[in-house]
């Protein structure tokens, strides 16, 4: 890296492989920064007062993570979200799903999302304790319409939606009651559901029917018993077509059971669409199988899904689900300067999926530079303390 006086850019990233999904760009390119905005893409004439030298490297906007828990201080199972699961790891989206409910997000804004680096925004959990308090929810008392749409409206652009847990464990005695209320909530603060899939109660067909255009099922290629998109032949069920159909979005939501090769592979040779990567990250899945984004996407590389189109549900695909495809998700010169610049390696390496399989693999993607806002950062260079 060097530095240049009398600057015509702040930054310019140069002579890497360019790789924009949402500009259908693929090849060797400058990016050039000013003013934490995309400037020019291409050739960057004239001097800058930092760049970067990306020979032999891969520059793409910047990785969105559209399912993690980074509630950090707030929620215990939340992991920071910059060292953990933000820039530190290359990734300078991360949308936290649901940690918080609305008596709990206040704090959650004041004291994790407005003092991280990353860009954080948020799913609010329907059950206005969220997880601070325990993580099986379903008693009447947990939920408060009104509480939870006010509190989406006081923070508009940051709250993104309404996360819903469909699953016995977390529904309860009111099986798809949380599921319909998510769903009003959404519509009434007109924004989106984001819904777990889990065991049933609630059956998933109900819940899938409960969904419309723009809401997106997490854990969508999970391989836990009945309750998944894939009937026990292994197709996926009519409601899982009938719902890709109208625009219901499916979002891996790693973590630490809800995410199958097997599944995976068969939702693949059906053709069933993937629109977003992501890790679910937490403390209980940091060390083993997540880890962060980089792995997770490489695991989709080892599937059979070529780099364009991981890169793609790590950038474009989340950032339309979040409906900030003009901003984020995109070199685009105008947008916000958020990008990642990293290596494809081969070489040996072990991907486990969250039911208990390890697989040998050959390319492994690591993060080297994080810019955030046309900031410079050196992913790595904090370590989380939940590692």
């Amino acid at each position: 890296m060097t530095s240049g006086t009398a600057a015509a850019y702040d930054l310019v990233i140069r002579g890497g492989r360019v790789i924009d999904p949402a500009g259908s760009l693929d090849g060797p390119a400058d990016v050039a920064v000013l003013d934490g905005r995309i400037r020019a893409v291409g050739r960057a004439e004239g001097t800058a007062r930092e760049v970067v030298d990306a020979t032999g490297l891969l520059v793409s906007p910047g990785w969105i993570d559209l399912h993690a828990h980074v509630a950090r201080g707030v929620v215990p199972s939340s992991v920071d979200p910059d060292a953990d699961a933000g820039v530190g790891q290359g990734v300078t989206t991360v949308v936290d799903t649901g940690s918080c409910g609305a008596g709990t997000y206040e704090t959650f804004s004041t004291s994790v999302i407005r003092k991280a680096t990353t860009r954080v925004l948020a799913f609010l959990n329907v059950s206005v304790p969220g997880l601070a308090v325990s993580p099986v929810h379903g008693s009447w008392e947990d939920f408060d319409q009104k509480r939870t749409i006010e509190m989406v409206e006081r923070h508009p652009g940051e709250i993104v939606g309404v996360k819903v847990l469909a699953s016995y464990l977390h529904c309860g005695p009111m099986d798809i009651t949380p599921v319909k209320l998510a769903v009003q909530a959404a519509r009434l603060s007109g924004t989106r559901v984001m819904c777990h899939l889990g065991l049933a109660p609630p059956v998933i067909e109900e819940v899938l029917n409960h969904l419309g255009p723009g809401d997106i099922v997490t854990h969508c290629w999970h391989g836990k018993g009945p309750g998944g998109i894939l009937d026990r032949t292994g197709r996926p069920i009519p409601e899982a077509w009938a719902a890709a159909d109208r625009g219901v979005l499916f979002d891996i939501g790693h973590g630490l059971s809800s995410f199958s090769f097997e599944t995976a592979r068969a939702a693949m040779r059906a053709g069933m669409p993937l629109h977003s990567i992501s890790t679910d990250l937490h403390v209980l899945n940091i060390r083993h199988p997540v880890r962060d984004m980089a792995p997770t996407m490489g695991k989709f590389l080892h599937l059979g899904m070529s780099l364009r189109e991981v890169i793609a549900a790590s950038t474009l695909g989340p950032a339309k689900a979040l409906g900030q495809d003009q901003e984020i998700g995109t070199l685009r010169p105008g947008a916000c300067a958020d990008v990642t610049v990293f290596r494809l390696r081969e070489g040996r390496v072990e991907y486990s999926d969250a039911a208990g399989h390890t697989e040998q693999a050959q390319l492994v993607l690591e993060p080297v530079h994080t810019v955030r806002a046309g900031r410079l950062i050196r992913p790595g260079e904090r370590r989380g303390s939940a590692r």
